[in-house]
């Protein structure tokens, strides 16, 4: 079972560089628990190919292109051992306590614009 944990980050406003800490909270995966979501990312992939044979025409591009596309994405997903699922922390510029949706990415750094004033904060490591 993915484990979450919490990551001490900052956030930066892009308008006068004011910087605030804040959280990133990850998933993070063990080497099985790697492969097994490889695996059912290839047979999603291959299963939807398989339908595809079915549509004429269509299935010269649409079966050849799941079939490498499900190798892609499988290789994608074994190498990735974090999954980011939100930041929260207070916004440099309007003062306000945010929580950031971060699309199952935990690379930094990332820019994401502020829910309530709509600036743009740069996620990013704490610098030592």
């Amino acid at each position: 079972m993915a484990e979450e944990v919490t990551r001490n980050i900052q956030f930066k406003s892009q308008k006068n560089n004011n910087i605030n800490p804040a959280e990133m909270h990850l998933l993070t995966f063990s080497i099985q628990e790697q492969k097994v979501r490889a695996i059912k990312t290839l047979l999603l992939f291959w299963t939807i190919a398989t339908v595809c044979v079915l549509i004429p025409i269509a299935h010269f591009i649409l079966v050849p292109g799941f079939l490498i596309g499900g190798i892609v994405a499988a290789k994608r997903r074994w190498g990735k051992s974090e999954e980011g699922v939100y930041a929260r922390g207070i916004c440099p510029d309007c003062k306000n306590t945010i929580s950031i949706n971060l699309d199952k990415n935990a690379e930094l750094p990332q820019w994401h614009n502020c829910p309530e004033c709509g600036d743009m904060l740069e996620l990013q490591a704490i610098q030592d």
